[in-house]
């Protein structure tokens, strides 16, 4: 067992609790945001999962295996674009309704600033959702280390495979998950922003907007791991998150004080 990839995963895992917890708080402190709009936006991201999560778990080895006799390339697209169609679908889907209805219901003003938190809350929750998955892959890492193993392993050789995986971690090979969660949760105020702005304005095509560019950044993240590795994977990622952070800037100038 290495303790520099145990001490990796602890710190990883921390930051992606934090991070998200530390941008909340100055929302609030900057912008006079109260943590209910950051604690709207975790709850509705987990009430959105709820459904999203089970359909993918359902659909997706049906769909991958039905695709595959035209080639493995062809499968690997086709469950990309497909994902991220559910993602975007179900998650921008869902922050036009919570911003349509309930905001509006419970006289929740549609501000840009409720808008960048509610996107923190949206992204952040997510992000130490992974921060717990990390958790658990430090715990596995440990258990499979351990000298003399703590517990009996398995003689499959698919599954030695991926003990053999996981016991040559090294620190360089999780730091990238972290550094994606970094890059989405920008994407993900950006979303929250384009979505407020589509009921703000009455511009449906701004939600429809929202739905593909989730879609193309969730299919985009799919197909490259797949198909050319992680580190190219995460270079798109970057992309995306950039020309997110652009926006957000934008539209916070486009839309200044206007409220609904």
């Amino acid at each position: 067992m290495d303790p520099l990839v145990v001490a990796t995963f602890a710190v990883v895992a921390l930051l992606e609790i934090i991070v998200p917890l530390v941008l909340g708080y100055w929302i609030v402190r900057k912008f006079g945001v109260p943590w209910r709009i950051f604690g709207l936006g975790a709850l509705f991201f987990i009430v959105v999962q709820v459904v999203h999560v089970p359909l993918v778990l359902v659909t997706q080895t049906p769909l991958y295996f039905a695709i595959l006799p035209f080639g493995t390339t062809a499968a690997v697209a086709v469950i990309a674009v497909y994902l991220g169609l559910l993602a975007g679908l179900f998650e921008e889907i869902g922050r036009y309704l919570v911003y349509r209805y309930y905001f509006l219901r419970r006289d929740i003003a549609l501000t840009r600033e409720n808008g960048l938190q509610f996107g923190a809350g949206w992204g952040g929750v997510e992000s130490i959702f992974v921060a717990l998955l990390v958790l658990t892959s430090m715990v596995s890492y440990i258990v499979i280390t351990s000298d003399g193993s703590m517990f009996p392993l398995p003689d499959d050789p698919a599954v030695q495979g991926q003990i053999e995986a996981v016991r040559a971690l090294a620190p360089l090979d999780i730091l990238p998950g972290l550094a994606e969660r970094m890059m989405v949760i920008p994407l993900h105020i950006a979303w929250s922003l384009m979505v407020l702005a589509a009921v703000v304005y009455g511009r449906k095509t701004l939600l429809a907007l929202a739905i593909l560019w989730h879609a193309a950044v969730d299919a985009a993240a799919v197909y490259l791991v797949q198909m050319y590795g992680l580190f190219v994977t995460e270079a798109a990622v970057f992309v995306f998150s950039v020309i997110g952070v652009a926006y957000i800037f934008w539209e916070w100038r486009r839309m200044g004080t206007r409220a609904v």
